[in-house]
């Protein structure tokens, strides 16, 4: 990400430590996208922002004292030739790759939509907007909302310098310093009451996370270091290289102890960027640090920081759903194939692009054009692409077309109303008849065949609701937007139909360990779980409110969830390899496993939730392990068709697969 001049571009200004810098940043936050540790790496991001506000300040600062003005024309001319088309290049090739490696029936799709908002810098909105859980995860472009934050700080900043310059205010004068303290300052205390959950904005983590007001601080921390006389620090080595050594140990703290339970930014974000600015204030005192951050490694990794860190991601991506048996060796695999990509990046395209001296005036206008226009293209004809299926069968049923028995009756809650939801109440026994209700978050959906077709084995009409990312609590959550409403409903509908059994499904590792959710997990009264083990706990004393609350008496059934699936929708290059491999095999089909150590912290609430539902003898379990799972793996797929359509949700053919184990688990609720 950092979009600064090398040595080769500004000799007399270049900082080698400054470029060490970036590779430490860029090293986190690959080696925190591999998976394989630093689970705190993202502040990697938090040092990049620093970084850039530090760096373009002293650029302007320049340009005002060498041509007594800001030129805003040769400021966003230098900032085209050097970040649009290394970002253009990485775009076309990710929703190129994205053909042959992400599914047609949906993820070339938003992948193409990514790819356009991406490409106006614009990708921090898109992702804010979206309202799914899986919105972000695997995302091969998700990585880009930092540009776009990084971007438009690029366009707001150097207006306001413009500005001030325009008002007689020097860059360094003290009324713009005390300026850009007290925008810091809004900035990070607005950042700090989102990032806890207060909710005076809607969405509030996401919007501290991804909403450039709320980085401000961040990129205003590095302009106002370079805003401060520099002294010579001879006098005070000793105080620099403690000062230095305690910065650099913070940051590989924060990267070893942050996690996704850290609300960020907020006061975590401190750590990061009070420690880059502190290196960056030190950088130049020679000592062990000095050669640590001017070492070559270091100082190449920054040189092709803001390429890798373009293409690290999409084929980290693109790895884990090639391999998703692989945890470990398929995406670090990946993240070192970028490097030579980013080295291509960088000499081959972006040098050549912004020394070029003929590139200037309307040459440059004619470059962002084209670097925008292309990359917007090529996402429409993705998308084009995308929708004809490429010869793939989608695999989220077991019949052509169809979906699951909740979906294709609309009954969404959020999206139910009065004209369609009597379609979601089936009295196909007579109004006599007892009833099996089923409700929850999307997991309700993915069950639907299975609990429709148990009510239908008793004799019991079927009635089913569900809202994505909602499960059933005995308050709603408030890190979903829409879930207080829907929450009103689901108590609605459920007092009016009143069933004879109420089947619970909730996806239940999203609200212990937060994995997606782009959401700190709280308990109801608003304090956040510090690990997942605390998440539980929340977890588990909603279930013991709510049977005390509203389960006391009635029976019910809990539906646990699913283990994790390897499984993902099809894409064009396993259908190619698969037939490869077909035509070297022996003909008889080999059902796919994976390990049920992958669902660790499912394992862990499933085995929690189970011990708690023991002792009440109206609530039965039904464990989907116990059909999909013998002691150390789990079917994915049966007579070559897939169970799952994505890491967490049967399939219709999966689904079906539980009738029998579910209705074993409803034995002893009617016996009673």
């Amino acid at each position: 990400m950092p979009v600064t001049p090398t040595a080769q571009s500004a000799p007399e200004y270049f900082r080698q430590d400054i470029q060490g810098l970036r590779g430490i940043a860029v090293l986190l936050v690959v080696i925190y996208h591999t998976g394989i540790a630093l689970p705190g790496g993202y502040i990697g991001v938090d040092i990049f922002f620093v970084i850039s506000g530090f760096v373009i300040t002293q650029l302007l600062i320049r340009e005002t004292e060498r041509t007594g003005q800001v030129s805003l024309g040769n400021f966003f001319s230098r900032r085209i030739k050097r970040i649009l088309p290394a970002v253009a290049f990485a775009i076309v090739g990710t929703l190129f790759l994205s053909i042959f490696a992400m599914s047609p029936f949906g993820e070339q799709q938003e992948i193409a939509e990514t790819a356009r908002a991406s490409s106006l810098f614009a990708a921090n909105f898109y992702f804010f907007l979206q309202d799914s859980y899986w919105a972000l995860a695997e995302n091969p472009l998700r990585h880009l909302w930092s540009l776009a934050v990084e971007e438009q700080f690029y366009l707001i900043f150097p207006i306001l310098i413009f500005v001030l310059h325009k008002l007689k205010f020097k860059v360094n004068s003290t009324f713009s310093k005390s300026a850009f303290v007290l925008i810091a300052i809004v900035s990070f205390v607005v950042s700090y009451f989102l990032s806890t959950g207060n909710q005076f904005l809607p969405k509030p983590e996401l919007f501290a996370f991804f909403g450039t007001p709320w980085r401000m601080w961040e990129f205003l921390a590095g302009s106002l270091i370079a805003l401060v006389k520099v002294h010579d620090l001879s006098r005070f080595k000793s105080f620099a290289t403690t000062a230095s050594t305690a910065a650099l140990g913070a940051i590989i703290w924060a990267g070893f102890e942050f996690d996704s339970f850290t609300a960020f930014p907020g006061t975590a974000a401190l750590v990061p960027v009070l420690a880059t600015a502190v290196l960056l204030y030190f950088g130049q005192t020679k000592n062990f640090l000095h050669q640590i951050t001017t070492s070559r490694l270091l100082v190449f990794f920054g040189s092709i920081s803001y390429s890798w860190y373009l293409w690290h991601w999409p084929l980290i991506v693109f790895a884990n759903r090639l391999f998703p048996g692989s945890r470990s060796i398929a995406p670090v695999v990946a993240a070192l194939l970028s490097i030579p990509i980013a080295i291509f990046s960088l000499r081959k395209l972006e040098n050549p692009i912004r020394h070029n001296p003929k590139i200037q005036g309307r040459y440059v206008l004619l470059l962002a054009a084209i670097c925008v226009t292309v990359p917007i293209l090529t996402s429409v004809a993705t998308h084009a692409i995308g929708s004809t299926g490429l010869g793939l069968k989608e695999i989220q049923s077991h019949d052509p077309g169809r979906a699951s028995y909740a979906n294709i009756r609309g009954c969404r809650i959020d999206i139910a109303v009065k004209e369609n939801s009597v379609e979601c109440i089936d009295q196909s026994f007579g109004p006599s008849a007892k009833t099996m209700m089923l409700v929850g978050d999307s997991a309700a959906s993915a069950f639907s065949d299975s609990i429709a077709e148990t009510a239908k084995n008793y004799g019991y009409n079927f009635v089913t609701f569900y809202a994505n990312g909602c499960p059933i609590t005995v308050q709603p959550l408030t890190y979903r937007v829409e879930c207080a409403a829907n929450f009103e409903i689901m108590k609605e509908k459920i007092f009016m139909q009143d069933p004879d059994i109420l089947v619970i499904a909730n996806m239940s590792d999203l609200y212990v360990d937060g994995s997606g959710l782009g959401a700190i997990i709280r308990n109801f009264e608003g304090q956040a779980a510090r690990d997942r083990y605390e998440g539980l706990e929340f977890w588990i004393s909603n279930w013991q409110e709510l049977i005390k609350r509203d389960l006391s008496s009635r029976k019910t059934l809990i539906i646990q969830q699913p283990p994790l699936s390897a499984m993902r929708e099809p894409v064009l290059l396993q259908k190619l390899l698969s037939s490869i491999q077909g035509a070297k095999s022996t003909g008889n089909i080999f059902d796919e496993r994976i390990s049920l150590d992958n669902s660790d912290t499912r394992n862990m609430i499933v085995e929690a939730e189970a011990k708690l539902f023991e002792d009440y003898k109206n609530i039965a379990v039904f464990n989907p392990a116990d059909v999909l799972c013998d002691a150390k793996s789990c079917l994915q797929t049966l007579n070559g068709e897939a169970l799952y359509y994505d890491g967490r949700h049967l399939t219709v053919k999966g689904s079906l697969l539980m009738v029998d184990g579910i209705m074993n688990a409803l034995q002893p609720l009617l016996a009673n």
